[in-house]
C-alpha cells in the first residue's frame, strides 16, 4: 500500500483490523461497507472525522459496475457467496481502474473475483488466497456437474457442493 497513486478500496474486514490510514493514499469504502461498519462504536467517531477530513471517501458505483461485478463473480461461481457489500466493493474497484485500484479485504470470493480480474488485493488479518479460479458445483452422490447456481441436485434432489478449479497459482 505505499503507491500513493492507487485507490485504496476498503472492505469490512479493513476497519475490523484498524488499518491505519496513511496520509497521502486516497481511501474509499461503499455505502454498503460503511452501513456494514456502523455498530463499531469506538471507532465510528473516528471514521466520521476521516470523512470530514476527506481522508476517508464514500463512493457508490455506477450501476453499470455492479452488472460487470455481478457478471465476472457468476463466471468464477463466487456470485452465490457474495453480499451486497462485497459486489460494491468489486464494482468500485472496476470503475476506479485508471487510479491503478487496491482492495483490502480478506473476503475469500471477492479476492477470487479481484485477482481474476487483474485488481490488486491485499489483505490485513489473513494470508490471502494462494489459488485463482472457477467455482464447479457438482453432486457429490450423482458426479454432475452443474453450470450454473443451482443449489441442489436437479437428478436425486441432494444439496451440491462446490470446489475450486484452479487456474493459476499466486506466488505468497
Amino acid at each position: 500500500m505505499k503507491n500513493s497513486d492507487s485507490s485504496v478500496i476498503l472492505d469490512a474486514s479493513a476497519f475490523y483490523a484498524g488499518i491505519p490510514f496513511l496520509g497521502s493514499m486516497k481511501y474509499y469504502t461503499t455505502t454498503n461497507v460503511f452501513e456494514e461498519i456502523k455498530h463499531i462504536k469506538r471507532s465510528f467517531s473516528i471514521l466520521e472525522a476521516l470523512i470530514d477530513v476527506g481522508n476517508l471517501r464514500i463512493s457508490d458505483p455506477e450501476s453499470e459496475f455492479i452488472d460487470t461485478a455481478k457478471k465476472i463473480a457468476e463466471r468464477t461461481g463466487d456470485l452465490v457467496k457474495m453480499s451486497k457489500a462485497d459486489l460494491s466493493i468489486l464494482a468500485l474497484a472496476f470503475e476506479l481502474n485508471d487510479s491503478n485500484p487496491l482492495i483490502v479485504t480478506d473476503d475469500y470470493a471477492v479476492a477470487n473475483v479481484a485477482k481474476f480480474s487483474g485488481i490488486k488485493v491485499s489483505y490485513v488479518m489473513s494470508k490471502g488466497i494462494t489459488k485463482v479460479g472457477k467455482w464447479i458445483r457438482f453432486c457429490r452422490v450423482c458426479g454432475i456437474l452443474y453450470k450454473k447456481n443451482e443449489q441442489q441436485c436437479m437428478i436425486c434432489g441432494n444439496r451440491l457442493r462446490s470446489k475450486l478449479k484452479s487456474s493459476q497459482k499466486i506466488a505468497v
